[in-house]
């Protein structure tokens, strides 16, 4: 047993109240997914209690997307957030995130009007309201699946950007970005379209 997975078991107080809002949540499922997307970073090879504990311990960006997830639970996640507080400087508020969003560091404002699954989100990323490149009312992006968004871009602005994107470090997106490309720069540069695949 690593030294983590002993102060794991030893810090099971810790845990008792997440443990229980992640039972009655009816999230449990999606909250499995977010997981997944940590599991490399863990001593297990699979989502449960176990790794969903070991996440909420160890790797503090989760306990953002966990208290997400359960935003609608309000008493049983305050009780959690005494015995593992988010951190302050990750922002998660806005429309529906699907499954499997993973944010890797800090200094983050999450807030689309609704995005897909697998969305990761690194340092320094502002996603919100704003007004895009053609004007009109001031709202947030709607993003679709598999969204990979590198570190200091900002987005903001009533568009749309599609499914297998990729974002560039220090992009500033304000338009409408189609699937299957990779954005990078200020002002925005579409700088290639991959090729049609399949499901993801």
């Amino acid at each position: 047993m690593n030294k983590k997975s002993l102060l794991q078991t030893l810090f099971f107080f810790r845990t008792a109240a997440a443990d229980l809002l992640y039972l009655v949540s009816g999230k449990a499922e999606m909250i499995d997914k977010d997981v997944e997307r940590y599991l490399e970073e863990t001593p297990y090879r699979e989502p449960g209690i176990r790794a969903f504990n070991y996440c909420l311990l160890f790797i503090k960006p989760f306990r953002n997307i966990f208290y997400y997830r359960t935003r609608n639970n309000h008493a049983l996640r305050a009780v959690c957030r005494l015995f593992l507080p988010p951190v302050s400087s990750i922002e998660i508020i806005g429309g529906e995130i699907g499954e499997g969003l993973r944010v890797d560091h800090n200094f983050c404002v999450i807030r689309p009007g609704a995005a897909g699954r697998n969305l990761t989100v690194r340092n320094g990323v502002t996603i919100g309201k704003g007004r895009s490149s053609g004007g009109g009312e001031s709202t947030h992006p709607v993003m679709g699946d598999n969204v990979d968004i590198y570190a200091n871009a900002v987005i903001f602005g009533g568009i749309h950007i599609g499914s297998n994107v990729k974002i560039g470090a220090g992009a500033v997106v304000n338009r409408d970005v189609p699937d299957n490309c990779t954005v990078v720069g200020n002002p925005m540069r579409i700088i290639r379209h991959e090729e049609e695949k399949g499901t993801v």
